[in-house]
């Protein structure tokens, strides 16, 4: 695109810039499905979101979504919290990394591709296997993570996509490891005999979060 640039009584001096299509829409009435969606790959087209060379540096984590369904309102609230915090940033100048990912939600995402499978197969996880159920397991990931993804983005929030991670990622789950194992070398974590919490329905240990304790007196 070339621009007419007047000074002072001189001819116009003609200057080259970089030009960006942006989207143009004709609409009778304002379609939000089409122009928004437009606009968020204009603005990925552009790096808009990408971090740059600086060393005024901003990076701010999603929490990431658990993978076990689709999102909620309060997702909406915390995106749209922190993509003003992201923006806010950049109008000052910062080089913004705001990094996406989701969560594999352990127990959680295990029971509900065991109630998924179940209800299609009537196969449990012990009728299936370990690994054909590791299978199904990232099969619902990929499924669901990618619909996150759609919603994430229909909201307009300016992340960093390109560092987008799953918690379960190969080099995430290494770290995970090599934490315990310094916890382990240090102390800080030990083997022993404790009473736990069993679940006969999912035949699973689960944590005490995931504990309602009703208490009543009877006879044994």
């Amino acid at each position: 695109m070339l621009q007419s640039l007047r000074v002072a009584n001189r001819s116009p001096i003609k200057t080259c810039v970089r030009a960006y299509a942006a989207p143009v829409h004709k609409f009778e009435k304002y379609e939000p499905k089409v122009v928004e969606s437009d606009w968020y790959a204009w603005w990925q087209k552009r790096g808009l979101f990408a971090p740059k060379r600086t060393d005024n540096k901003f990076t701010m984590l999603l929490p990431p979504p658990n993978v076990t369904g689709v999102l909620h309102i309060g997702h909406a609230l915390t995106l749209s919290i922190q993509d003003a915090i992201a923006r806010w940033n950049r109008m000052h100048g910062r080089s913004v990394n705001w990094v996406p990912g989701t969560d594999h939600a352990g127990i959680s995402m295990q029971s509900v591709v065991e109630k998924k499978l179940k209800r299609e197969t009537g196969q449990t996880r012990h009728d299936l296997g370990r690994e054909a159920f590791v299978d199904e397991v990232w099969k619902w990931k990929q499924q669901h993570g990618d619909r996150i993804k759609q919603q994430t983005t229909r909201i307009g929030a300016s992340l960093n996509w390109a560092e987008e991670y799953f918690t379960m990622d190969p080099q995430h789950s290494q770290v995970v490891r090599d934490a315990f194992i310094r916890l382990y070398d240090d102390g800080l974590v030990y083997r022993t005999t404790k009473m736990v919490n069993w679940s006969c329905a999912l035949q699973s240990v689960i944590s005490d979060i995931e504990v309602k304790i009703r208490c009543w007196i009877e006879m044994l």
